[in-house]
């Protein structure tokens, strides 16, 4: 309905064009300042009639309209009206009736306090005579409880009620300062001294008493401390009242520290029984001394110093014990099933939570710093047996491994990849035992400071970073012990080699990423070992294990070489060589089993740096035995040297010494086979060199030696990388055994091949 008439109303304002505003406007039909004189008169002048009577029409339209609406609203709150009428109706009906109640209620106050003012002045004299009355009867009875108190007290006594015979004691105190001025009381007094003389003394006397209890006394300290005795005094009586129960205890838990006694009993004798027996003394004291209203601020804070050094003394011996049982247990549960790991973490978390709540008894102790210090050197414990079963392992594993690879040298590979196996798997395992520290049941593993430590000191420091030391410093002590199976020099150093590729940060950042360590992160208290620095000193141990392996088999080539000289009379010997000597043919024999175990623990990555195949025959048939009239020659080698025949030979050599490439002998090693047999070849030679250079040679001697070198070089080229420094060397040897010649007649070049090649099976 109201749609309908606000479209009606609208339409008629829209042909209305006098319609106006609501601002004070007469001609606003819906505004509050219309005029209807004005706007008829206006609209007469204005409109045409047809226009008029179209007005008349919708105004006449719109009346209805609202008549309609007016009476849809009565109807449809007419029960409302009627409602809203009975209850006004009601209203002033209850109102009056109020109003008469009330008047009424206004008289009989009047009345009431008319009649209170009556009695109370009849009664004043009575109420003064009452109140004394009331007073003497005070008095009366104060001094008949005074009277009576000694036989009061005496009666408590008797009875050991010394509460009540305090209680009472210490109102008469009261009274007898009140009545101080009569002097009969001063006997009652004096006998009331005496009996309470004797109730102390009773007090006192129960604190020698072992039977009593914490507890107990805490009444006996209460009583005490009300009789103004001393708070110092009182303490320690207490405390020692207490100390020798605990020693017990303590003495049951030493004798308890064995194996034999299983570790539930063991955990019950310490938390179950002695820090509960410890914690009831703590809340006793506290509760006598450190909250007693009695004491002042100094005597609580000396009483709360006195409980701490008694309490600190104590749970030192006790985790004296403790560390002892549990290092005892951690070295057995390492070996055992993870039940048996689950009881000791178990007990581990049950001691730190009792030291804890020991800890929110006596504020400002570090019980519960304790606790974790004992737990971190356990943690520490755990992963030092750890690395102890990580170095065995190792150790046995190369052991074994030297064995393996004389009786299979082809599988030196899988040997690498077990050790490697075996060794990550004991970190793995070591790692997965320390974690179980961390588990989120223990109340320990919350302590952010003690994971932080743990994950840095423990974890990552104290085992993996450890292990990786120890592999290093193993490495160099296998060095420093002495002559050993060289072979294994080399498997180690593959293995460093590994263990540097990948294996070295595989296992630091799966630490890093399971416990949260930031290496970015600046800690001033555990500082971190940079991961860069162990794989650096894997490679350089490597590098000196291949070198010492080089200089020890260099050395046996050496002493062999040395031996063909050394062991021959080759100045006057009068013999002509029949072949190689026995020592160079053993030369070869080592060099080609050394081949065949180097090639599988380092072979040549390369297959163009060592390739026999291709090396022609022309150079096992170089001869050298005219070195000074036509040098020494080659058909296809890499040095050709020229004629210096009309030079003095030793002049010849020394000048061809200047045009020649130097020969390192003691450089760096490759991890590669054919330079590691090379470094080898080098040594050996040159310590033949050397002792060439030192032997004064006969004709014969010298035979020998040419047939020797050309021996040497018919095979050694199987073994370099460079043959150049190869032929250099046996010049060398060559030219200094010329020079060294009394008389340096050579043995043809035709007969030197002939007899190089005579024994070489």
């Amino acid at each position: 309905m109201s749609s309908k008439r606000g479209s009606t109303s609208s339409s008629v304002e829209k042909r209305l064009s006098l319609v106006g505003n609501d601002d004070g406007d007469p001609y606003a039909i819906n505004g509050m300042h219309f005029n209807r004189d004005m706007f008829i008169s206006k609209i007469i002048q204005e409109y045409p009639l047809d226009k008029l009577m179209q007005t008349e029409t919708l105004l006449i339209r719109e009346i209805k309209d609202l008549d309609s609406d007016m009476q849809t609203l009565v109807y449809e709150n007419y029960n409302k009206f009627i409602l809203a009428t009975d209850t006004i109706r009601k209203m002033k009906t209850d109102f009056k009736e109020m109003e008469d109640k009330m008047s009424l209620l206004s008289e009989n106050i009047a009345k009431i306090t008319q009649s209170s003012t009556k009695i109370a002045g009849s009664l004043q004299e009575k109420r003064e005579k009452v109140s004394k009355l009331s007073s003497i009867h005070d008095h009366l009875k104060k001094l008949n409880f005074l009277f009576e108190l000694p036989n009061t007290l005496k009666q408590y006594s008797e009875e050991c009620n010394y509460e009540e015979a305090v209680r009472s004691y210490l109102n008469g105190l009261q009274y007898m300062d009140q009545y101080n001025k009569f002097p009969s009381l001063e006997a009652i007094n004096l006998d009331c001294a005496d009996i309470i003389a004797g109730i102390r003394a009773n007090l006192y006397k129960e604190f020698d008493d072992e039977e009593k209890s914490s507890q107990d006394l805490t009444r006996n300290v209460s009583l005490l401390l009300n009789l103004k005795e001393e708070p110092s005094l009182l303490a320690e009586k207490f405390l020692g009242n207490a100390l020798p129960k605990l020693n017990v205890n303590l003495d049951s838990l030493r004798i308890s520290n064995n194996t034999n006694v299983p570790l539930d009993e063991f955990m019950e004798l310490s938390c179950g029984i002695f820090l509960s027996n410890l914690s009831l003394v703590i809340a006793s004291f506290s509760q006598a001394f450190i909250q007693s209203a009695e004491l002042t601020e100094d005597s609580r804070q000396e009483s709360q110093e006195a409980l701490k050094t008694f309490a600190q003394g104590l749970i030192d011996e006790f985790l004296v014990v403790m560390e002892s049982r549990l290092t005892t247990e951690v070295k057995e549960v390492t070996q055992q099933e993870a039940e048996f790991r689950e009881t000791f973490l178990k007990a581990l978390d049950r001691l730190y939570r009792r030291l804890m709540a020991m800890g929110t008894l006596m504020p400002n102790t570090d019980f519960t710093t304790l606790g974790m210090t004992l737990i971190s050197k356990i943690t520490k414990l755990d992963a030092e047996l750890s690395l102890s079963r990580i170095k065995q392992c190792y150790e046995k594993s190369v052991k074994e491994s030297g064995f393996e690879l004389r009786s299979h040298p082809g599988s030196s590979q899988e040997i690498l990849g077990s050790i490697l196996a075996t060794l990550v798997g004991q970190m793995k395992s070591g790692l997965n035992k320390l974690q179980d520290y961390t588990h989120s049941d223990y109340h320990f593993s919350q302590n952010s400071e003690f994971r932080q430590k743990m994950a840095i000191v423990t974890v990552r420091e104290g085992l993996v970073v450890e292990s990786f030391k120890y592999l290093i410093n193993f490495g160099n002590k296998l060095m420093e012990n002495g002559p050993c199976d060289s072979l294994i020099w080399l498997l180690v150093a593959k293995l460093y080699l590994d263990i540097e590729m990948g294996t070295v940060a595989y296992m630091v950042n799966s630490v890093e990423a399971d416990y949260d360590i930031k290496r970015e992160k600046k800690n001033t208290q555990w500082s971190l070992t940079n991961v860069t620095e162990i794989i650096s000193s894997f490679n350089s141990t490597a590098k000196k294990l291949v070198e010492e392996f080089v200089s020890s088999q260099g050395n046996q080539l050496a002493e062999l070489m040395k031996d063909a000289i050394l062991n021959q009379d080759l100045i006057s010997s009068g013999k002509e060589p029949i072949g190689p000597q026995l020592q160079m043919r053993k030369v070869i024999e080592i060099l080609t089993l050394m081949e065949k175990y180097i090639d599988f623990i380092f072979p040549d990555t390369d297959p163009l740096a060592y390739i026999k195949s291709e090396k022609s025959s022309d150079s096992s048939k170089r001869s050298y035995s005219t070195l000074p009239s036509g040098g020494l020659t080659s058909k296809t080698g890499p040095l050709q040297r020229p004629n210096w025949s009309n030079l003095d030979p030793n002049m010849s050599s020394n000048i061809q010494k200047l045009f020649s490439e130097k020969v390192e002998i003691f450089g760096e090693v490759g991890f590669q086979k054919s330079a590691i047999l090379m470094s080898i070849v080098k040594i050996g030679l040159r310590a033949l060199l050397e002792i060439v250079r030192m032997k004064t040679i006969g004709k014969e001697g010298l035979h020998q030696i040419q047939v020797d070198v050309q021996y040497l070089q018919l095979y050694l080229w199987k073994f370099v990388n460079n043959e150049g420094f190869l032929y250099f060397l046996l010049d060398e040897i060559l030219s200094s055994s010329i020079q060294r010649c009394v008389n340096p007649v050579q043995l043809e070049s035709t007969m030197v091949e002939i007899l190089a090649e005579k024994n070489t099976s």
